[in-house]
C-alpha cells in the first residue's frame, strides 16, 4: 500500500469522499505521526531511524492510527465529559489500547 492509497482510505473514512484532497497535508502529517508511534511501539529501545516494513497489515494499522489521531485533534487530555447523554473519556493515551496491542515490540541482541 503506497502513500496515495493510504491518503485515499483516510479521505473515504473521514470525509466520505475519495476525491476531496483539501486535507491531504494534515492527513500526510498524521500518517507520519502514526509511523513514528509504530516505530516507538515496535522498537522501544532503538533510537536510530528504522523504516517500517511495507506489509499491508502494518500500513493498514498506520492508516487506522492516523484516523484515530485525527478524531482526537483538539480533544487530547479530556478525562471525562458528558452532555445530553453523550459521554467521552480519554485516559491520557495518544492512541487506544486496542490499537496499541496490535503491535508487538521487537528486541535484539545486546551490541
Amino acid at each position: 500500500m503506497d502513500k496515495n492509497s493510504m491518503l485515499q482510505k483516510m479521505r473515504i473514512e473521514i470525509l466520505k469522499n475519495s476525491q476531496d484532497t483539501s486535507n491531504d497535508d494534515l492527513f500526510s502529517q498524521l500518517l507520519d505521526d502514526a509511523e513514528a508511534i509504530a516505530l516507538n511501539l515496535i522498537y522501544p529501545f532503538n533510537n536510530t531511524k528504522i523504516a517500517l516494513d511495507n506489509s499491508f497489515r502494518l500500513k493498514s494499522w498506520q492508516v487506522r492510527c492516523a484516523i484515530e489521531l485525527y478524531w482526537k485533534i483538539g480533544k487530547t487530555g479530556i478525562q471525562s465529559y458528558s452532555e445530553n447523554g453523550l459521554s467521552v473519556t480519554f485516559l491520557g493515551q495518544l492512541i487506544s489500547i486496542d490499537l496499541k496491542n496490535e503491535l508487538l515490540p521487537k528486541a535484539g541482541a545486546i551490541k
